[in-house]
C-alpha cells in the first residue's frame, strides 16, 4: 500500500537547507527566520557554543536492533540487506539545544543513488510531522504497512518508522532530515546504507 501525496512545506524547506549545509556540518543550519541551531543526530556542540556542556552520542540510528553512529552529515556503514516481506524497525534519536519539544518532524529518504546525492533526488520518502502525522511518498511501491511512533525521555526524542519492504531495491543511500519550530533543519546521510532483496532460497 502506498500513497502519492504533495510534499508539505517543512520537507521542501529541509531540502533547500541541505544544499546550504557543508559536508561536515552536524548541528548548525540555516533557518527560515535567520540563523539558529537545528535538531542533532549525535553532535550536540551547540550547547557548548551557548555556554552549556558539549556532548555527543553515537547511537543516533537503529535498524532492526543494529546501532549506527550518524553524528556527521555524511557517514558510511556496512550495507544492510532488508528482505522483502520481513518487517523493519528504524529508530532515529534526536536532540536539540533548548529542548526536544521544539523538534517538529523527521523525514527518511530512500532510493538515493550516486555520489553524495541531494535529498531532492529521492522519489521515495517517509515523513513524520507533529502537524500532519505520517506521510508516505512511494511511487514504486517499495514499502508497505508503514507506520510511525514517537517517544521522549529526559533528553531525547525517538522517532520510529515501522515498514516492510514490498519489492527489491538496489543499494541506496539513506538520508534523514529533521526540523524544528523555526524551520531550522539538519540532515544526516548514510552512504550505500541499504538494499531490499528477496529472502535467499534455502537449499536442502
Amino acid at each position: 500500500m502506498h500513497k502519492r501525496v504533495v510534499k508539505i512545506a517543512s520537507t521542501i524547506v529541509a531540502a533547500l537547507v541541505l544544499t546550504l549545509v557543508g559536508a561536515n556540518s552536524s548541528v548548525y543550519a540555516l533557518s527560515g527566520h535567520g540563523v539558529s541551531y537545528a535538531p542533532s543526530f549525535g553532535s550536540t556542540y551547540a550547547g557548548s557554543a551557548l555556554g552549556g556542556s558539549p556532548m555527543t552520542y553515537k547511537d543516533g540510528l537503529t535498524i532492526n536492533g543494529n546501532v549506527y553512529d550518524i553524528s556527521k552529515n555524511i557517514q558510511t556503514i556496512p550495507t544492510k540487506t532488508l528482505y522483502v516481506g520481513a518487517p523493519v524497525t528504524i529508530t532515529v534519536k534526536l536532540w536539540e539545544y533548548g529542548g526536544t519539544y521544539q523538534i517538529q518532524g523527521l523525514a527518511m529518504f530512500l532510493n538515493l543513488k550516486g555520489y553524495d546525492p541531494n535529498i531532492g533526488s529521492s522519489d521515495t520518502w517517509v515523513q513524520y510531522s507533529k502537524i500532519t502525522g505520517l506521510t508516505v511518498h512511494d511511487p514504486h511501491g517499495l514499502l508497505s504497512a508503514t507506520t510511525a511512533d514517537v517517544k521522549y525521555d529526559k533528553d531525547f526524542m525517538y522517532v520510529t518508522f515501522h515498514t516492510t519492504p514490498n519489492k527489491p531495491m538496489s543499494t541506496s543511500w539513506m538520508a534523514f532530515t529533521a526540523w524544528d519550530n523555526q524551520l531550522s533543519a539538519n540532515t544526516a546521510k548514510i552512504n550505500n546504507a541499504v538494499n531490499f532483496s528477496y529472502i535467499p532460497f534455502a537449499y536442502h
